[in-house]
């Protein structure tokens, strides 16, 4: 692994761990095991870091919907698909969505969590035209959330974390539980 992207690994676990805020340009470089000067060669400031550590998964995010949003996702059978490319994103990108979901409120002041605020509100737009709507919604948010805490929380708490297929069979079977994306249409 290249020393940038090194960084961006880290960055991602610090800024996951403990946040935007009290995530320093030096805290990384420490990290890192580099020095500030080396982290501010790869990336002008800690903004620039924030996006181009996100890149990858806004990027990743924006062509899941695309793809959602080209198949119909009111039958059963794209709906399991959209949760599987869903979980699969989540997995893969599971420090960046964290980053994501814990810090909305960064929208305004952040290009790449301002994009990703608008990719998130898309994609709660698109889950509730494929569901019942608003509580659908509100399901979807709470998933999200808890999923994303849930892939990140070993690392925060220290605790041993559940390998990859475990986790993304269990997420499968939550998300498809609590979206209620797996009901047939004459049930809801």
């Amino acid at each position: 692994m290249s020393n940038h992207d090194h960084i961006l690994q880290v960055s991602l676990e610090r800024f996951a761990h403990q946040g935007i805020a009290h995530t320093t340009i030096q805290d990384v470089a420490d990290h890192a095991g580099s020095s500030k000067a080396n982290v501010l060669y790869h990336f002008h400031n800690k903004n620039h870091l924030v996006d181009v550590a996100l890149a990858p998964a806004l990027e990743a995010l924006s062509a899941l919907l695309e793809r959602s949003n080209e198949s119909a996702t009111h039958d059963a059978g794209s709906r399991r698909v959209f949760i599987d490319n869903f979980v699969d994103f989540l997995i893969n990108h599971r420090l960046a969505t964290h980053i994501i979901v814990a810090h909305p409120y960064l929208a305004e002041e952040s290009k790449s969590l301002g994009r990703a605020h608008q990719l998130m509100a898309q994609m709660a737009e698109m889950v509730g035209e494929m569901t019942d709507g608003e509580e659908d919604r509100l399901r979807f948010g709470i998933a999200v959330s808890g999923a994303t805490y849930a892939l990140v929380s070993s690392g925060i708490l220290g605790v041993p974390g559940l390998d990859d297929e475990a986790a993304r069979e269990g997420l499968r079977e939550v998300l498809g539980q609590m979206l209620r994306l797996e009901q047939p249409e004459a049930s809801r």
